[in-house]
């Protein structure tokens, strides 16, 4: 059996660009790992490379994000139409699986473990269902990732990922987890045993990414009892790695320091908002503004880089807060950005209903709106129109040149840790890369006023095929002008 598993892409920019990153999907070798041993397996990242539409698969799965329905539902239907067996998976297939069955020959909506084996076993029996929603039985269920199938030549500077743990503890009301996903944990020797026995490393750049990966769990701080028992572990296999984790872990001296022992060497947190009123707004009770400075001195003086990302549009967001925001990162000295965007409001979270309750919710949003870089809401004190002003102009700012001269010049000295100083050099280009986004001058980033991507734009007409409405209750709200 020939299965192929393809992670799907659009760029923010709505042009044809690749993007290749240290951290990407790892989606596919998860459900490459669920797939039977003797199955002809490939898989494709489409951040990484283009698609060949050519090959012979009896059955394809497609990992895909909210944004990226349009496109991945095009590729779907062109195989389709060769015979081919497709199947679509993840949050917006559970959300919406009523319109990916138009799409799709099968939709799972629960989590991959239980429901790619049953799916697979029917597709073998020519039994498919049209929906799969079989139950977890947990993290238990998770089995090591198909490291073997990643290929690092397609991407140079990529890392190899592992799962302690899913869901995340708290609730913040934009966040796709909430009310969704309960926050659990893989036993420790699980995890350990994986990295040590399964993981296959990059060895691009003369060895200097060797031994190094990265956890892909929403937040690894989410039980810090946890994450000590984690790093203890950690500690004699001599492996560096990166994480992302909510801002309160990083107030844990200790804890950070014992991280940092066991090879910790880069940490993502999305502080979102360094306007009190913002993290109000977003229910974000764990960032606590006042302590940030501190706290990032701490954390590369242990030899972690720290890495932040913001979002503007929030409710709590001012034209003199967003005007202000340069100044502020210029006074926290060691701050680092490597991710600017727009808060988006998608379909599942807290912050969609109570938008479209208020008839907040932009009119003409397709689902390709939705990705963390076009507004698809009316802010409470900005207008749209204000909100892509600020945000164009601080993916300009922070992503400048000078700005990366500063992170190199303010970081590189202040830990001796091992793989410190190489970690830094290679957060540039993601520093960089802040100013992808916008890109393309014709883009406006406002829902409903920018056009698909041309190819896909060009298939959907010629498969008779219309991109999802999302349709806001109540009466439409007027164009923004």
């Amino acid at each position: 059996m020939r299965i192929a598993i393809i992670s799907t892409y659009t760029h923010p920019t709505r042009l044809h660009i690749k993007e290749p990153s240290i951290m990407q999907s790892s989606v596919p070798e998860l459900i490459a790992a669920l797939c039977p041993e003797d199955a002809d397996i490939e898989l494709y990242n489409e951040k990484e490379m283009d698609i060949p539409l050519d090959r012979e698969w009896d059955l394809v799965f497609f990992s895909y994000l909210h944004s990226y329905y349009e496109h991945t539902k095009v590729l779907s239907t062109l195989l389709r139409q060769r015979g081919i067996v497709t199947v679509a998976g993840g949050r917006h297939a559970s959300h919406f699986p009523d319109d990916c069955e138009k799409y799709f020959d099968a939709v799972i909506t629960g989590e991959p473990e239980p429901n790619v084996p049953a799916l697979v076993e029917d597709f073998q029996k020519g039994q498919l269902k049209k929906r799969y929603a079989l139950a977890s039985k947990g993290v238990t269920d998770i089995r090591p990732y198909r490291y073997d199938l990643i290929d690092f030549t397609h991407n140079k500077v990529r890392l190899p990922g592992i799962e302690a743990s899913r869901g995340c503890p708290f609730s913040c009301n934009f966040c796709v987890l909430t009310g969704h996903e309960r926050y659990r944990y893989r036993p420790v020797s699980e995890v350990i045993d994986e990295i040590q026995t399964r993981m296959c490393w990059n060895k691009n750049f003369f060895g200097l990414l060797d031994d190094a990966f990265v956890f892909l769990d929403n937040n690894l701080g989410g039980s810090p009892k946890y994450l000590r028992e984690l790093c203890e572990a950690l500690i004699p296999l001599k492996k560096t790695w990166g994480c992302a984790l909510t801002f309160n872990v990083l107030k844990d001296e200790a804890l950070v320091k014992l991280m940092a022992r066991a090879g910790c060497r880069y940490i993502y947190t999305g502080l979102e908002s360094l306007n009190p009123d913002s993290i109000e707004a977003m229910n974000k009770g764990q960032n606590k503004l006042s302590e940030v400075e501190a706290v990032i001195r701490r954390a590369f003086s242990a030899g972690i880089l720290l890495s932040f990302g913001l979002i503007v549009g929030s409710d709590g967001d001012t034209n003199e807060y967003l005007e202000k925001v340069p100044q502020y990162l210029a006074d926290l000295s060691y701050f680092s950005i490597t991710f600017l965007g727009i808060v988006c409001p998608y379909p599942e979270t807290p912050f969609f209903r109570e938008v479209a309750s208020e008839g907040r919710l932009l009119p003409g949003t397709l689902s390709r709106d939705y990705d963390g870089y076009t507004l698809c809401h009316r802010p409470k004190h900005l207008h749209p129109s204000e909100v892509v002003e600020h945000f164009q102009r601080l993916c300009h700012t922070l992503g400048s040149l000078p700005n990366i001269a500063k992170h190199y010049w303010s970081k590189l000295a202040m830990s001796d840790m091992p793989r410190y100083k190489s970690t830094i050099l290679f957060s540039g280009p993601e520093i960089l890369s802040i100013r992808n986004p916008v890109k393309n001058k014709a883009r406006r980033y406002i829902a409903g006023m920018d056009a698909l991507e041309e190819w896909d734009v060009q298939q959907m007409a010629r498969l008779g095929l219309e991109p999802q409405r999302i349709i806001p209750p109540g009466p439409p709200l007027s164009l923004v002008s």
